[in-house]
């Protein structure tokens, strides 16, 4: 998913690479296959990384990068400029979003015999109002739902960045915390919960608020992060992680989401503290990781119509013999092919962004020289 630091770190590039990856894994049941061929039943178990763990990963990488976008106005003091920051969001994660959505539909009719999206459907996912409601949640592509929940997050943050500003940083995490406690208990005191309900914004907002908290510290503070205090709390997160997993605790799924977002925390930290060596390696696998997670919002957004299609094809158009072959081949072309949704979708609208952000700059200047 989108969120993207004006400086591209490689380490910020490997998260999104191992999280998109995690999912288009557990989409093409890859863990299930490899099992049945090899034998060894414990593969199974490896889609639950993309299942369960990827997502959460990319909502914590998201408050890191936007925060860490927008340290340059926390150093001086100022306001956040809100009109440029959301013309600069909406040229990051519309553009790329449209054009999946729209190849989405067009494969779902190619693909799916007798498939039909409803004028409400599509209206729905053309706002990224699908997180929201119940009946179109994940009609159109399963993960598009993560995008309402990431647009609303960005419609959010300015709250997070004027506290952050006003206050304190631990002033405005502890707002967001309060915020998705009383969220929390009031879905967690219903007989039943539906997935928008399970995913609501606020329930989550304070660990996507962590991510930026994390960009926050580590950019101004960094030698804060070496205290006892975030070793502790850590230590805390790390047990209940494993605690919430115990059988029978399903009543306590929201809860459980969180700290499957928190859990990340550690591991981007140690990513992160590695940028030096990352960014200077000559590794071919660094590089390839690396390209993998500047194009990983194609990938996560074009992954599964595009599993659709090369499933669709090798089955209507090769024998059977030579399925598995076209299906596995298939696998390795699609970040191929995302890699160019990247590079002639995705950035000529960064580019975009980016002059938009020079021109509001350079209007500020005059303004002010003037004064």
């Amino acid at each position: 998913m989108p969120g993207q630091a004006s400086r591209s770190l490689v380490s910020i590039d490997i998260a999104r690479a191992i999280a998109a990856l995690g999912v288009f894994y557990y989409h093409q049941h890859m863990g299930n296959v490899l099992a049945n061929y090899s034998g060894i039943k414990w593969l199974n178990y490896t889609d639950a990384f993309g299942a369960v763990y990827a997502v959460p990963l990319f909502f914590l990488i998201s408050g890191y990068c936007i925060h860490l976008s927008n340290i340059k106005y926390i150093k001086t003091r100022e306001a956040l400029p809100i009109k440029e920051y959301y013309k600069r969001r909406l040229f990051r994660i519309y553009p790329p979003y449209l054009a999946a959505l729209i190849f989405s539909v067009i494969i779902n009719f190619i693909t799916r015999p007798g498939y039909h999206i409803s004028a409400p459907d599509f209206i729905v996912h053309l706002f990224l109002l699908q997180g929201f409601t119940v009946n179109y949640f994940n009609t159109v592509n399963v993960v598009l739902w993560t995008i309402s929940i990431e647009l609303a997050f960005y419609i959010l943050y300015p709250i997070f960045y004027y506290l952050r500003r006003k206050f304190s940083l631990d002033y405005a995490l502890l707002f967001t915390l309060i915020v998705s406690c009383t969220s929390i208990i009031y879905f967690s005191a219903k007989s039943s919960t539906t997935l928008p309900e399970l995913y609501c914004v606020f329930n989550i907002w304070f660990a996507w608020c962590c991510g930026a908290y994390l960009a926050d510290k580590k950019v101004l503070n960094s030698r804060d992060l070496k205290k006892t205090v975030y070793k502790i709390i850590y230590a805390i997160i790390f047990v209940a992680f494993f605690l919430l997993k115990t059988p029978g605790l399903s009543k306590f799924l929201i809860i459980d989401y969180q700290f499957n977002i928190l859990i990340w925390t550690a591991p981007l930290l140690f990513l992160l503290d590695k940028e030096k060596w990352l960014s200077g390696s000559r590794s071919l696998f660094i590089k390839i990781l690396a390209a993998i997670g500047l194009s990983s919002y194609s990938l996560y957004l074009l992954h599964k119509p595009l599993s659709l299609l090369k499933n669709f094809c090798a089955h209507q158009f090769l024998p059977s013999k030579l399925q598995p072959a076209a299906v596995f081949i298939g696998i390795l072309i699609i970040p191929v092919i995302t890699w160019f949704s990247y590079k002639y979708i995705e950035k000529p609208f960064m580019a975009k962004k980016r002059k938009t952000l020079l021109n509001a700059r350079s209007l500020s200047i005059h303004h002010y020289s003037r004064l």
